[in-house]
């Protein structure tokens, strides 16, 4: 759960929820399925070999893939491995210090068949985790909508400020008003006038 209160304009995605949740190329394809199962709200799997990242596949894509009952008999008693060359997205890996409005725009600009997959960040000690992209975006529109308060903000102080140092005269605005009027009437004799004499003209 993001508290979005404590998000900064600066704020990094090493301030989000994230999940740890990574498996050897050996496991099987029906533990990844029981852990899917038990925390529904892991938004992916990590695939590694040794310290090597291999890949990612979201749990959206696994689920989705596993629906269908040949795909479940096969895959399940097979290394996840297998699954990775048809279900694995080409990730987003950040540093943990990435700012969360450089990191929502990047994984926006993905093909639109993986806007929606969680990304990968680097902690500082080096270790994977996985960040869904729903935090991502909520916690992208809180400081956007930080930044617009902070904005309004400051453009109402400076307009205050403007008015002290130049009070409106109403008086002023009168004759501003009567000026423009008459400057109006002005150029609809001129006007005329030009038209009479392109008449006589012709």
């Amino acid at each position: 759960m993001i508290n979005l209160s404590q998000l900064k304009l600066n704020s990094t995605v090493g301030h989000l929820p994230s999940y740890d949740f990574q498996v050897d190329t050996s496991t099987l394809g029906q533990i990844v399925a029981e852990k899917f199962r038990v925390k529904p709200e892991l938004p992916g799997v990590i695939i590694t070999k040794s310290t090597q990242m291999l890949g990612m596949i979201s749990q959206v894509r696994f689920l989705e893939y596993m629906k269908l009952p040949e795909n479940k008999k096969l895959y399940y008693r097979r290394s996840v491995s297998e699954l990775l060359g048809f279900l694995s997205t080409p990730p987003i890996v950040l540093s943990e210090n990435f700012q969360i409005n450089a990191a929502a725009i990047t994984a926006l600009n993905r093909p639109k068949q993986y806007v929606y997959e969680p990304i990968i960040i680097v902690l500082s000690n080096g270790s994977l985790r996985l960040i869904d992209l729903h935090d991502l975006l909520l916690a992208q529109s809180e400081i956007a909508l930080k930044a617009y308060k902070m904005i309004l903000g400051q453009t109402e102080k400076n307009q205050s400020e403007t008015l002290e140092l130049c009070p409106q005269d109403e008086n002023n605005d009168d004759e501003a008003t009567g000026l423009l009027l008459e400057s109006k009437s002005l150029i609809k004799k001129i006007q005329k006038k030009f038209k009479q004499r392109e008449n006589k003209s012709n």
